[in-house]
């Protein structure tokens, strides 16, 4: 038994009859009870998602769950009326205690809400005729009493997540909602054989609330992050993302590369979940990749993935913006980048920190991507200015993690530093590998 569920039928098939066996899962909470054959999975009943649900005309179609005696219930339901019945009235949400109903809501044969009370008694009507193929959101919240005149009915129904009811809110604090008796089951859906076909979706209870339960906060779509890659050279990279929106559906897609920045590959596909583009011919490359999902709601997820074209031969520091960076470093010299100053071989372009004091100042820079081995020799070039003088440390991280830190004295001319690392068998992603420079006065 269960006390806050929900289900919003997006485990479903379209088509498929539901059972209390197949409503589970990315459905939300199984259902306890399934009444009668006709509630089917629905792909265009969906008010949320991909999948709703429908009754056939002639057919009874609800659902439920068993509840542990609670003395307060709210339910909310979404709901489409194909046509005014015509059979009589038609049952949308019913409490139970056992197997005597405390309450419900009707939808009239003039098209109109009707309120029942734990006797039987209509307790109100509305005035408003529903329109066929217009999503409803039905709400209700409802409180045992103890005697026929001190329980509570409130009920409100508006057009899909509208905050505005399409009538007066139903409040009666002085209801005929049981006496002493608490709430066992509830249903919702068409509890009737009506000869009209009607369409449901977002069932949810909660017996924590003292209201409606309203409209949850709208959440992201919920996208799958795509693996990184390491491709060869002139390789067809294929990068895919699965994307779901609990509160409406997918609108859109937008794949682009966030590094490099100017001169990447054509993407092709890059307005669908399915991009591709065609790698470097020179290995050593990076391509990192974004794709911004965007649903029905304007709400919007990024997920990021990279694709690597590692090389066995020498690197070089990749020539984007700093990885992280402590004080003040200049690039001298007219390098598009810093990583282009760092890496382009010349004297005459490089960086320089502020003037130096106790407090270390530091620059990170990534490394291109390689393939695994057994050794590595990294080469730092550095100088110090003619004034004063400098500990320089040289510190090799994967990822955030530091694998190695060099001390080395240097002097005014600039000069190549070779700095062998001691365990490179640490080393498991060698396509994610950064060296920082440290500068310090002593």
């Amino acid at each position: 038994m269960t006390t806050v569920a929900s289900n919003n039928f997006e485990g479903g098939r379209n088509g498929v009859a539901i059972s209390t066996g197949n409503s589970g899962g990315a459905s939300g909470t199984a259902f306890d009870i399934v009444f009668g054959t006709g509630l089917t999975y629905s792909s265009s009943a969906a008010t949320q998602g991909s999948m709703g649900a429908t009754t056939a005309g002639g057919a009874i179609g609800a659902a439920g769950w068993n509840l542990p005696n609670v003395t307060k219930l709210s339910a909310h339901m979404k709901f489409t009326i194909s046509a005014v019945p015509t059979t009589g009235d038609m049952y949308l949400m019913r409490f139970h205690n056992g197997s005597t109903r405390v309450f419900d809501v009707h939808v009239q044969g003039t098209g109109k809400l009707r309120i029942f009370d734990a006797a039987g008694t209509n307790v109100w009507t509305g005035t408003t005729t529903l329109t066929p193929g217009t999503k409803y959101r039905l709400e209700a919240y409802v409180v045992a009493g103890s005697t026929t005149s001190n329980g509570t009915i409130k009920v409100g129904y508006y057009v899909d997540n509208s905050t505005t009811p399409v009538e007066t809110i139903y409040n009666n604090t002085a209801a005929n909602a049981g006496t002493g008796t608490n709430f066992t089951v509830v249903y919702l859906g068409k509890y009737n054989n009506n000869v009209e076909s009607y369409t449901f979706d977002e069932f949810a209870i909660d017996s924590t609330l003292s209201d409606f339960i309203g409209i949850p906060a709208a959440t992201p779509p919920t996208v799958s992050t795509p693996a990184i890659q390491n491709v060869p050279a002139n390789a067809t990279v294929n990068e895919s993302v699965t994307a779901s929106s609990s509160s409406g559906t997918i609108a859109s897609y937008a794949w682009s590369f966030t590094y490099p920045t100017s001169g990447a590959p054509a993407l092709t596909g890059a307005t669908t979940a399915n991009a591709s583009f065609t790698a470097s011919a020179l290995a050593g490359k990076l391509y990192i990749l974004q794709c911004v999902v965007t649903d029905s709601n304007s709400l919007t997820t990024t997920v990021t993935t990279e694709v690597r074209v590692p090389t066995s031969g020498d690197v070089s520091v990749l020539p984007g913006p700093a990885a992280a960076a402590v004080g003040t470093w200049s690039s001298i010299g007219g390098a598009a980048t810093p990583g282009d100053a760092l890496s382009d071989g010349s004297d005459t372009t490089y960086l320089e920190s502020s003037p130096l004091s106790s407090t270390a100042q530091s620059t990170k820079y990534r490394i291109a991507p390689m393939s695994a081995r057994s050794a590595l020799t990294l080469t730092a070039r550095l100088a110090q200015d003619t004034s004063g003088s400098t500990t320089a440390k040289v510190r090799l991280y994967e990822g955030t993690t530091q694998r190695q830190e060099w001390t080395q004295a240097i002097t005014t001319s600039p000069t190549d530093y070779p700095l062998t690392l001691t365990t490179p068998s640490a080393i498991t992603d060698w396509g994610n590998l950064y060296i920082e420079l440290v500068g310090t006065a002593p």
